[in-house]
């Protein structure tokens, strides 16, 4: 921690207090002195496994009792206090936890014949043989207070030792986290009254979170926000960094994956955090609200928690042993639902322009997922509103202990007309295409010029059409005005399309001048294969192990939903393997991916039976494969279902052993009887598994045939399976298999996800009406209103095809 150390001096009459170039002179009279903030001059831990390292610029202090697995470890936190002319009337030390604990830690006095660089094990000075205070009941991300004035006598330089009695490691923030420092709070012996500012100077650190305020609270709701009258602007802001660090892999760098992981350790679960980065730029006014918004892949009541943390990490290189240390809690996202967008208030944590850095944490002990900024339509979000043009009335100012001092906003922008001869063109969001009813990936933006050069403060109004294909802004608006930052560029909030299909413009303007933006509403278009990755340690060949091909044609589609057909790691669904090898390639898809479980990932291998309880596949994916079953990671509920546009989906499980059947009765088919009926209205219904009933090969099993003849009953429309590794289409069937052009289910099989190739017999099934053999590849359908279209897509140069169209019942 190299800032917000604070020297205290009394010089006659007044109180200096120097915190890294924030100079404050106040004049002192006769009343009650106020406590004064003391951080530590240096601090560090040492470990009796590592005698000879020196641990003073990390960014926790570790404390620890030793056991038969793990050593010990004692921290160290020196103070400089000057400026006393008397004993203090009280003094106490604070540091700040990243543990919950009814043991705590407990304080020692010891020498300070050592500096933070050099301490090590060996060279530690040895902690006092009476206890000062005990520490106890820790609390999860707050300050722990221990009465310390019996030590604290008077001007010098103190060290303390902290060490505990549990053998379970304690957190406690280090200098080095500026948000929450180890710290003394002093208070004076003299009774004088508060004092009154009389001048205040000040320079401010090139980063926003630089130098805090002594005096300012770490909560965000420690202060009411002001009151703010003028024009609301609306800007949003995509992470320009992020990642997750776990503590089972502390090496591991997941920085380009598609998910942020959040999980409370437990003795049976690692401890996963996630790190996520914005750059606020063009803000002009006073920032009123700030929120944060996640994509989810889980279900939690308990959520999310967002803290504050420090910037010294990058996306590259970030892992659980550098990681920085979580700091001050700004918000909580409870009640978090799979496939849907979280919004965590942020209170005040963002005040201004500038880099904000945030860790996001649970107390769950089962992964909660988020889309990263890798997941283009569905990145994190920083969506802040700011007020300009009117006044600002409080009582009590909002702290800001992560600005400096000067207010961005220290003089409102007035909003002006777009000067005569000026120009508006598009520079963000133009040509997008997104399925109806869904957000665009990326909001408008539009610039205004005069003769080149940027205008700044010009009221931009964005307008949709009115009937039609179009697209709304927040709260079903069909314009919103927007008013240019200092780049001289209006930016939209979320632009979301409407439920109607096809291409329209979008109109900004500024005064007489205008600009359009192209953009689409599609029908809802899917991609699905299965039997996709090979165990770790296989080598690609031209007729095996081709994930990564698949994959790459997969997301060159651009789909809105991607389904695997189970058998989608090989050869058990080992997560390591999952992590490995399926998450290279077809992981980038998972913030759209909406799975169902082969015969591989519960270890049923032919007569080869290891029962895995499909443990690799349900972690990997979370909740986004078994939402009625939110946490669980073994043996789960693995059916569900959801509405891509104006179809049903249906995703059940064949492993029909290991799920309770697939029969009248049974759960799975007791459950679909429900959800067909709940859902008869939709106007057409598809389903999928990993094993077909029919197939030209031996890969089939008739497990299902009560499940596909519900189906057929119900008027489904079409069935998609894996597991024979080709592609094959069936003609519409009913419930036993004959043709039924009327009524019949159209029943495809994509086991072409990149495993191998299997054969197909001379002799194809009944009703199979397209065949093709040793091709990885995958099938791309559109699904649209009534109706939908299939195409084949083959990754292999030269590959054969299969495409036509098809009518809901």
């Amino acid at each position: 921690m190299r800032n917000g150390i604070f020297r205290v001096a009394v010089v006659s009459s007044a109180l200096i207090i120097v915190a890294s170039g924030v100079i404050a002179a106040t004049t002192v009279s006769s009343a009650a002195v106020t406590p004064t903030y003391v951080n530590a001059t240096a601090d560090a831990y040492v470990s009796a496994d590592t005698p000879d390292t020196n641990y003073g610029t990390a960014t926790s202090l570790t404390v620890r009792a030793p056991s038969a697995d793990k050593a010990e470890a004692v921290a160290y936190v020196k103070f400089s206090v000057t400026g006393l002319s008397a004993a203090p009337s009280a003094v106490q030390l604070q540091l700040y936890s990243y543990a919950q604990s009814s043991t705590g830690v407990q304080l020692y006095t010891a020498g300070s014949d050592w500096t933070e660089p050099a301490v090590t094990w060996n060279t530690r000075p040895v902690p006092g043989g009476t206890m000062v205070a005990n520490m106890a009941g820790l609390t999860l991300n707050a300050y722990a207070t221990a009465d310390v004035s019996s030590v604290i006598t008077g001007n010098g330089t103190y060290t303390f030792a902290i060490t505990t009695t549990s053998t379970l490691s304690k957190q406690l923030a280090s200098r080095e986290v500026t948000a929450d420092p180890p710290r003394l709070l002093v208070t004076a012996a003299d009774a004088t009254t508060p004092p009154t500012p009389s001048a205040t100077t000040t320079s401010p650190s090139a980063s926003p979170s630089a130098s805090p305020s002594p005096s300012v609270s770490a909560s965000p709701s420690a202060s009411p926000s002001p009151t703010t009258s003028g024009t609301p602007t609306t800007y949003t802001f995509k992470a320009t960094a992020d990642s997750y660090v776990r503590s089972d892999d502390p090496s591991s760098t997941p920085g380009s994956e598609f998910v942020l992981g959040t999980e409370a350790g437990s003795p049976t679960t690692p401890t996963l955090n996630a790190y996520v980065r914005f750059n606020v730029t063009g803000v002009t006014g006073t920032i009123t609200s700030a929120t944060l918004q996640l994509y989810s892949y889980a279900t939690s009541a308990l959520g999310v928690l967002v803290s504050r943390t420090t910037p010294d990490w990058t996306e590259a290189a970030l892992t659980y042993a550098s990681a920085p240390a979580v700091g001050a809690q700004v918000g909580a996202g409870p009640n978090i639902a799979v496939n849907t967008w979280a919004s965590i208030g942020l209170g005040s944590a963002v005040a201004g322009n500038g880099g904000y850095d945030f860790a996001l944490t649970t107390t769950r002990t089962a992964n909660n997922k988020f889309a990263s900024r890798e997941s283009s339509a569905t990145p994190p979000t920083l969506v802040v509103t700011a007020v300009s043009g009117g006044t600002t009335t409080s009582t009590t100012p909002t702290p800001t202990p992560t600005t400096p001092s000067v207010s961005p906003s220290a003089s409102p922008t007035v909003t002006s007309p777009a000067p005569a001869g000026s120009a508006i063109t598009p520079v963000g969001g133009d040509g997008q295409r997104v399925m109806a009813g869904r957000i665009f990936a990326a909001p408008l933006a539009a610039k205004v010029t005069d003769g080149g050069n940027p205008v700044a403060g010009v009221a931009v109004t964005f307008t949709a059409p009115a009937g039609g294909a179009s697209a709304t802004f927040p709260g079903g608006a069909s314009t919103v005005t927007v008013t240019t930052d200092a780049s001289g560029v209006a930016t939209t909030p979320p632009v979301t399309a409407g439920t109607t299909t096809g291409t329209y413009a979008v109109t900004a303007s500024a005064g007489t001048v205008s600009a359009t933006f192209s953009l689409t509403n599609s029908d809802p278009m899917i991609v699905a294969a299965g039997d996709i990755a090979c165990t770790a340690g296989k080598t690609p060949t031209a007729t095996s192990c081709q994930q990564q091909a698949t994959s790459d044609l997969a997301l060159s589609l651009h789909p809105d939903a991607v389904l695997p057909l189970g058998d989608d790691q090989y050869e058990l669904g080992s997560l390591s393997d999952y992590q490995s090898m399926y998450d290279p390639g077809w992981g980038r898809l998972n913030s759209i991916s909406y799975p169902v479980p082969g015969n591989h990932e519960y270890g049923y291998i032919g007569t080869d039976v290891q029962p895995t309880g499909g443990t690799g596949y349900f972690t990997y994916f979370g909740d986004r494969s078994h939402p009625l079953d939110p946490g669980c990671t073994t043996l789960c509920k693995s059916w569900y279902s959801y509405d891509i546009g104006s179809w049903h989906l249906i995703a059940l499980d064949s492993q029909c052993a290991v799920v309770g059947g697939c029969n009248p009765g049974n759960p799975q088919y007791q459950w679909l009887l429900s959800d067909l009926n709940a859902h008869a209205s939709s106007t057409c219904t598809l389903a999928y598994w990993h094993i077909p009933i029919y197939s030209s090969s031996q890969d089939h099993q008739p497990d299902m045939q009560a499940i596909y003849s519900l189906l057929y009953t119900k008027g489904a429309d079409v069935v998609l399976t894996g597991h024979a590794h080709f592609y094959e289409r069936f003609g519409p069937q009913d419930g036993a298999g004959n043709a039924d052009a009327a009524k019949g289910v159209a029943q495809f099989i994509v086991g072409s996800g990149g495993r191998n190739f299997f054969s197909i017999r001379p002799t194809p099934a009944a009703n199979s009406a397209a065949r093709i053999a040793n091709t990885f590849g995958v099938l791309q359908m559109t699904l649209s209103n009534g109706s939908y279209g299939w195409k084949f897509v083959a990754a292999n140069t030269g590959g054969s095809t299969d495409s036509g169209t098809g009518g809901c019942h």
